[in-house]
């Protein structure tokens, strides 16, 4: 008790801890292939940087081309082409803003803040975005849960989507960048443009990430609904984690996520459960029974058996969390939730703020004997 009071203590001293020069090097429209954009300046100026030589700079409204072509870039401006380079770097010579526009993608009206990175990469161009990690965090709080949300669910965003970051910022290494911006890391649209709570709440929260136990970052696992419990990290991931350990989660009910339904014919769910070389007979759906604790479908005599979570994921179902009826040539799934369920349940979390609930408080019931500190003091408690 005395650890966390004191550790909880130190929340204080965030403002002046926190470091506001920390980077992110954040890659742009993941999972693309796009060999050519237009990069236009909304606010400030730009420097093209070659290593440490400035090329040319670019100012407020102007655009230039940039393109990838035999693992080189080139940049297109003012009737003049800038080619061969490695990489290209647009810093800027102020507080600066731009857009940058794939070729052949809709119109992007996303605005990113800070510095961009152009380099060739497998074979087409590949945008990085290098900010303050508080920026980013703010434009992933708006991308992540919306407008309209209380500023202290925001923090709560906020604390979770830096966390996360900085225990990831490997996992595209290889690629020119540390994290991306699509759902296989945290969504990131770039600048908040609807919520002014979210760049609140990043600086309310500033430096401040969830630690476990032994005082290491947590795996800040987040989703849409629980759909009223939710459960433990092996149930998904297969390995427990001390501090994701399913739990009841009542603040989500009646939400707009809670529940749906899906139908698809009886053949086709007869022909998936071959697929799996599950024993099917007339009387298939009357034998298999549903344990939503422990997410998995059990065959009348219990010896054969297909987890939940994987049928939800071949089947492209919003959670693991269901029921089955089959009626006549129909199969329904009935669910609750959205998502895989584990850690920290976003749409409970934002009731629970609605209600009062302080951004420490939600943390601390969906995580499990977890702490919070200044990211900077993370050193000091493991030494």
């Amino acid at each position: 008790m005395r650890k966390r009071l004191f550790i909880t203590f130190l929340l204080l001293l965030a403002f002046t801890w926190a470091s506001a020069s920390n980077r992110i090097l954040t890659g742009l429209f993941y999972g693309a292939n796009h060999v050519r954009a237009t990069l236009t300046i909304a606010k400030g100026s730009y420097d093209m940087m070659s290593g440490d030589q400035a090329i040319f700079t670019i100012k407020n409204g102007e655009t230039a081309d940039i393109t990838a072509s035999g693992g080189k870039v080139n940049v297109f401006y003012k009737g003049k082409n800038y080619a061969g380079y490695s990489k290209v770097t647009f810093r800027q010579a102020e507080t600066s803003e731009f857009r940058i526009q794939p070729a052949g993608q809709k119109a992007n009206s996303r605005i990113y803040q800070q510095n961009l990175i152009a380099l060739s990469y497998s074979g087409r161009l590949q945008m990085v975005n290098e900010q303050d990690i508080e920026n980013y965090v703010a434009g992933v709080i708006e991308a992540e849960s919306g407008s309209g949300q209380e500023l202290e669910y925001y923090k709560v965003q906020a604390v979770i989507s830096r966390t996360y970051a900085l225990n990831n910022l490997n996992r595209h290494s290889g690629e020119g960048f540390q994290i991306c911006d699509a759902t296989h890391c945290q969504v990131f649209h770039g600048k908040p443009r609807k919520e002014l709570k979210a760049a609140i709440a990043a600086e309310a929260t500033i430096g401040i990430v969830i630690v476990d136990q032994n005082i290491n970052l947590i795996t800040a696992a987040f989703h849409s609904n629980c759909g009223g419990h939710t459960v433990n990290a092996e149930n998904v991931w297969l390995k427990p984690t001390s501090y994701l350990i399913g739990k009841p989660d009542t603040f989500c009910l009646k939400m707009p996520h809670s529940n749906w339904e899906k139908t698809i014919t009886r053949n086709h769910w007869l022909d998936y459960l071959q697929s799996k070389r599950f024993p099917v007979t007339d009387q298939t759906e009357e034998g298999m029974s549903f344990y939503s604790g422990e997410k998995e479908v059990f065959y009348a005599d219990s010896t054969f058996k297909i987890p939940m979570r994987v049928i939800r994921e071949d089947l492209k179902l919003r959670s693991a969390f269901f029921n089955i009826q089959s009626i006549g040539d129909s199969v329904t799934f009935i669910g609750q939730g959205f998502g895989h369920g584990v850690g920290l349940c976003q749409e409970g979390a934002m009731q629970m703020a609605r209600r009062g609930t302080k951004f420490e408080d939600i943390i601390h019931y969906y995580y499990t004997d977890v702490h919070l500190m200044p990211k900077d003091m993370i050193w000091f408690f493991q030494e």
